[in-house]
């Protein structure tokens, strides 16, 4: 088999990616190790799925295993530190299935952290190279939001749609706030407050993760269904195993069917978009001769630099009635402490308002076996229930993880279903990190306090399982990264990382906007440098 461009992966990089190909009448192959699964046999096993985790409505295969929920530890081999918990898919449309929905740019500032803040590592690229990419992913997507909350990103044009309404419970955050002179903002979202590119509004099913029964909520197999009507070519159960190099060009891909049968895919360019795991883990799984520490890998740094952001809630009960599980599962939260001076000593916070309440830490289920066991039962737990369930408030703290050689994935000893070896994760969270969660945390309860919340508790710091990025990351050095500016590898010249591996740093604006931006500009550099080697000139 073989196309022009051989895509590896179908989420957010790899859709788009491929749709912007396949509308240049470039020849595209786009694979993925998992299969395709319409959007009502994912609600029905979430539905029948006990477990309501982000995974729930996703099973993973034998052929090509992802993490599932409560069982991190059967797919990582956790090498020390901090538990890893990150949270990915291998299915058509990719990790996006089950992600928030946050359709943020980065900051100018993220950017260019070590020049600001004197920490972490500048990327190779600034904000306003991104900027024509970020109008057109937001294009694609369709995005809602109030141009007077940009989240720290200048913008030369308005949103696509009117914003999401904040809930009530935000609002009566916001009362609190004012008392502490602090502020909130709606976010802006990949979700449709109208009909938007024939997908429904959202109508606040409160479930945007795991999964949207109706579509509202932007996914990447919107565009890699898109690319496939362009011309673009999709196998899905389609495992990558190995990356073959020819005079140090990747030359061909080994791929595994689920029953065995295993046939090799060759190309003129290969971009591999398999998220922050799977990326190195192939790349490391390729070691041959020439390339004995794994394909991309003359740095060393294949694997290295993992990322992530960390976590803490704190949740209490109002004296009145705030009507949380109701609409997005976030749609405001706090605008301090996202960026700042402040930002040289302790990490950036995010703090978000969750419209899913105590979800996580406690929920109705869980209430009414308390209950029940207390001897209540009837009408009587039915209003203990409701008047309960309707004070729960949960605030939710994100913090930015400085990027770390030490912390990193490996191949470990021991295979996977797929006959692959599992991803061995070394991580430690760092004092920067821990510091501003502490400082959030404080924030937190002093709101809790404003509302006269009672029963006020908190977790201790955890890893998010939401956010992957950093073993690929790109850089003008080929001694300390995997690929450069134009996501093309330093070993490899026809082969393009991308995806959040690619990412030098995660700050607290989500990085899926910045995903889409990338593959799309990605295209971009490709298409030309096709087209300049068919003219027989030297890109």
């Amino acid at each position: 088999m073989r196309a022009t461009v051989v895509v590896v992966g179908s989420g957010m990089a790899g859709a788009h990616l491929a749709y912007s190909l396949a509308l240049k009448g470039i020849d595209v192959l786009m694979l993925e190790a998992g299969p395709r699964r319409s959007r009502a046999e994912n609600l029905l096993t979430f539905y029948d799925n006990p477990v309501k985790g982000p995974q729930s409505p996703y099973p993973s295969v034998a052929s090509a295993p992802h993490p599932e929920d409560q069982t991190y530890d059967d797919f990582y081999v956790q090498a020390g530190g901090d538990r890893f918990i990150g949270a990915y898919l291998r299915l058509f449309g990719g990790t996006s299935w089950h992600w928030t929905g946050f359709a943020d740019r980065l900051r100018p500032v993220d950017f260019r952290m070590k020049s600001t803040y004197a920490l972490a590592e500048d990327w190779p690229i600034d904000y306003d190279l991104l900027v024509p990419y970020y109008e057109e992913a937001e294009k694609r997507w369709g995005v809602s939001g109030d141009p007077d909350f940009v989240w720290g990103a200048p913008r030369k044009t308005g949103y696509q749609m009117k914003p999401i309404p904040m809930s009530y419970m935000d609002l009566q955050v916001e009362k609190a706030l004012a008392k502490l002179g602090l502020t909130a903002g709606p976010f802006s979202h990949a979700r449709n407050s109208e009909i938007f590119d024939n997908r429904p509004a959202c109508c606040g099913n409160n479930t945007c993760v795991p999964i949207c029964p109706i579509g509202a909520k932007y996914d990447a197999s919107v565009h890699a269904e898109k690319a496939e009507k362009a011309g673009a070519r999709v196998i899905t159960d389609a495992l990558v195993t190995f990356v073959e190099l020819k005079d140090n060009k990747v030359s061909r891909l080994k791929v595994r069917r689920p029953d065995g049968e295993t046939f090799w895919v060759e190309g003129s360019v290969f971009a591999l978009c398999c998220h922050a795991i799977e990326n190195p883990r192939l790349l490391l799984n390729s070691a041959q001769e020439g390339a004995a520490d794994g394909v991309g890998n003359s740095s060393g740094n294949v694997g290295r630099y993992l990322l992530t952001q960390a976590n803490q809630d704190c949740w209490g009960l109002t004296p009145e009635p705030v009507f949380p599980y109701r609409g997005p599962q976030q749609t405001g939260g706090l605008i301090e402490m996202r960026d700042g001076p402040f930002r040289s000593q302790q990490a950036a916070i995010g703090t978000s308002f969750m419209n899913s309440g105590w979800s996580g830490n406690s929920d109705a289920t869980a209430l009414a076996k308390t209950l029940i066991a207390q001897g209540i039962f009837g009408q009587e737990l039915s209003r203990r229930i409701n008047d309960t369930v309707s004070r729960h408030l949960r605030l939710n703290s994100s913090a930015e993880v400085l990027p770390d050689r030490d912390n990193r994935i490996e191949l470990a000893d021991v295979r996977d279903t797929a006959g692959i070896p599992k991803p061995k994760i070394t991580f430690r969270m760092d004092d920067y990190t821990k510091s501003g969660l502490k400082a959030g945390l404080d924030i937190n309860r002093r709101i809790f306090e404003a509302m006269g919340a009672t029963d006020v508790k908190s977790n201790d710091p955890y890893l998010s399982n939401a956010i992957i990025g950093g073993t690929t990351r790109m850089g003008y050095d080929p001694r300390a990264s995997v690929v450069d500016r134009d996501l093309i590898s330093h070993d490899h010249r026809n082969l393009y990382i991308l995806g959040s591996s690619a990412h030098v740093t995660t700050p607290v604006n989500a990085p899926s906007l910045t995903i889409a931006a990338l593959a799309i500009r990605a295209a971009n550099h490709m298409a030309g440098s096709l087209m300049d080697q068919s003219e027989g000139t030297t890109p």
